[in-house]
């Protein structure tokens, strides 16, 4: 009996010990819309609810906590102090060596947050106005007042002699002369002056004509100058930040992103800290992951700043689960469970709804 009972005690510290081993450290970075902590210290945020929600559905036991920043989070997880990280741990060769990934909970990317200069809208066509003193533009005027000034003259020779509306004085005669020219070629024609010789109702007609063939011409150059300035005015693309300041984590993939539109890359250790370089317009922009940038843009709004997305997508990153090689000794079969449960969640539209509610992104 003595012997049975120390058996039965044995099995059961084992027991103890084999339940023990099969909970799991989690963690998961501090990054709006992933993560946030409240005043109870509680956590909140795509990527704990999604974990919770895997967890339940592959019976798990998790210790989950918030490894602050991802560059924290990651020094904790390949020191051991963590067996798995939500978010923030790429896979990658080196990293393999350490980890195994799961199934891509979403595909990520680096999107350009701004602040929009022209809040106002009338104050961006007041500046656009600016492009009346383009060379363009300038020089299209200079060949409307050559134009105004050429034929005037010949209509004054053949209308000196025969109207006395246009004196045959050529100081008085040649500005009568112009401003007929002036209404004829903008076909306004006032009729206080009108040609009488037939020979300047003929020159009246080609005046007409070939105004009404160069005021087209300079009104398309001053339509063409006014939008091309607004557009300069205003960020539309990736290729419209060369040369801008644009804040970023340490990510040496987004750095060379950034480095091959032209932008000045000013490395931040933090998106919090990159976003408060672009919020307090030290940086014109911006880069953060895809899945929380309308999170930050929506923290803009309250902050008071009105900022945009610079459209397209760049530098496309497959975002998964990393675990721990030592932590798949506990359980061989870690992986395949929190894969099935990722598919389930997808395939019941689970995940969809966490994007939806947390990172308003509904895209795999």
């Amino acid at each position: 009996m003595a012997a049975l009972r120390i058996l039965i005690v044995i099995l059961s510290i084992y027991g103890s010990a084999a339940a023990e081993q099969e909970s799991y450290k989690v963690g998961v970075p501090l990054v709006p819309g992933i993560c946030q902590r409240h005043p109870d210290n509680g956590l909140s945020g795509f990527a704990v609810d999604m974990w919770r929600e895997i967890a339940l559905r592959s019976s798990l036991k998790y210790e989950l906590g918030s490894c602050g920043s991802i560059p924290e989070c990651m020094a904790k997880f390949f020191s051991g102090s963590l067996d798995i990280v939500i978010i923030g741990i790429q896979p990658s060769r080196e990293n393999s060596a350490t980890a195994v990934f799961s199934r891509p909970v979403y595909v990520s990317g680096i999107r350009i947050l701004t602040r929009d200069k022209q809040q106002n809208p009338l104050l961006a066509d007041i500046d656009a106005l600016t492009t009346l003193y383009s060379p363009m533009v300038i020089q299209s005027m200079l060949v409307f007042l050559i134009f105004v000034l050429i034929f005037g003259n010949v209509l004054w020779f053949l209308e000196r002699k025969d109207d006395a509306l246009i004196s045959r004085s050529y100081k008085s005669g040649i500005s009568d002369a112009m401003w007929c020219v002036l209404a004829i070629k903008t076909t306004i024609g006032f009729g206080d002056v009108v040609p009488k010789n037939s020979h300047a109702r003929l020159l009246s007609i080609l005046i007409w004509l070939v105004g009404l063939l160069l005021i087209n011409l300079i009104a398309a150059d001053i339509v063409s100058e006014f939008a091309a300035t607004k557009m300069k005015s205003s960020i539309i693309g990736l290729e419209d930040l060369k040369g801008k300041k644009i804040a970023a984590v340490n990510d040496n993939i987004t750095i060379s992103e950034l480095n091959k539109i032209g932008a000045v890359v000013v490395v931040k250790p933090t998106l919090e800290t990159v976003y408060e370089e672009m919020k307090t317009g030290k940086a014109f922009g911006a880069a953060l992951y895809a899945g929380v940038v309308t999170v930050y843009a929506k923290r803009a709004a309250a902050d008071g700043l009105s900022v945009k997305i610079i459209p397209g997508r760049y530098n496309n990153r497959y975002t998964s689960i990393a675990i721990r090689r030592t932590a798949m000794l506990k359980d061989p079969n870690l992986l395949n469970k929190i894969n099935r449960a990722i598919d389930d969640m997808y395939e019941d539209s689970y995940m969809l709804f966490l994007k939806s509610k947390w990172l308003d992104e509904g895209s795999r």
